[in-house]
């Protein structure tokens, strides 16, 4: 690595120039449009996996808050019907008062 690199010069290839050149532009042209198609997919792949992370949050709380309602409304209906039991148990202490008298 003590020697810097040398650049070729024109007059180490054996293709003549006016066969080399236009193939390594083209190459060179290859290479860019190539570069550039990998950089709009890339920006759409980024696109999109922030608005499926969005829309996966977005559901997440969704489903999160469905399971509280229905975890409410399970205990509503537990003392809904524990509270039936109860008045019904009363009613028939007092059908079976009334039918003493």
């Amino acid at each position: 690595m003590d020697t810097p690199l040398e650049t070729s010069s024109a007059q180490d290839f054996r293709t003549p120039p006016r066969i080399l050149i236009p193939k390594l532009v083209g190459s060179r042209d290859k290479w860019k449009a190539k570069a550039a198609a990998r950089k709009r997919q890339y920006h759409k792949e980024r696109i999109r996996s922030r608005d499926l992370a969005t829309s996966r949050a977005r559901w997440k709380a969704r489903a999160v808050a469905a399971e509280q309602k229905v975890q409410e409304l399970q205990q509503q209906l537990q003392h809904a019907e524990a509270d039936r039991a109860q008045t019904q148990a009363e009613l028939a202490q007092f059908q079976d008062g009334a039918k003493k008298l």
